[in-house]
């Protein structure tokens, strides 16, 4: 004898009114996610062009640390959420330029920042010139040595950077590094190997 209650259709549990509740549920969770990628997408496409580029390089000028170092960068080349070269790099202090570098190459992940830190597989530079030594200005002696994010890097890795007289002796220098960096929950992992001048050579392994 058939009553009042609801008749399922075989192999289906769920009751006819659920189906219109679930669906407005998806809709509202497209539409959600639609909001958010949207604009990583654009954002990303942005970034892609060079006028994203050079918006990228002007921001990074503008940016003034209380230490007083600041960035300048010529052009940017390549894809600025993967492997990108960066031409004409110069580092300032207060009291004026003292390192260029004519060619730098970056290569990370910037979405890992959500989850694990700073990822950078490689940051190459090459052909740098140290005319002096940083003159920096007094930070907060109470500030913490470590960043309060994990860093990883995979090489980092100097290539015939320069020293001119008087930075390291009477007469100019040239300095070769290849090192790995591992920055995490307090515990800094440096490896390091590398040549100082024509005679001298660098193995550096910090602990700590």
């Amino acid at each position: 004898m058939a009553d009042d209650a609801t008749i399922m259709e075989p192999g289906n549990d769920e009751a006819p009114e659920a189906r219109p509740a679930r669906r407005r549920w998806l809709k509202w969770l497209l539409r959600a996610l639609a909001l958010i990628l949207v604009p990583l997408l654009l954002g990303a496409a942005f970034l892609s062009t060079p006028l994203g580029k050079r918006f990228v390089a002007d921001q990074i000028a503008q940016i003034s640390p209380a230490s007083g170092l600041r960035f300048t960068i010529g052009r940017i080349e390549g894809d600025l959420l993967h492997r990108a070269v960066l031409r004409d790099v110069r580092v300032l202090d207060p009291q004026g330029e003292f390192l260029s570098i004519p060619e730098a190459t970056v290569d990370w992940r910037p979405l890992a920042w959500l989850w694990s830190g700073l990822d950078i597989r490689e940051l190459t530079a090459r052909r740098a010139r140290l005319d002096r030594l940083p003159e920096l200005l007094p930070g907060d002696p109470d500030a913490p040595v470590l960043p309060s994010f994990d860093i990883r890097m995979d090489r980092l890795e100097i290539d015939n950077l320069t020293l001119a007289e008087g930075v390291a002796g009477k007469t100019a220098q040239r300095v070769d590094v290849t090192s790995k960096i591992d920055i995490r929950s307090g515990r800094t992992l440096v490896e390091a190997l590398g040549r100082f001048g024509p005679e001298d050579s660098i193995a550096l392994t910090i602990d700590a």
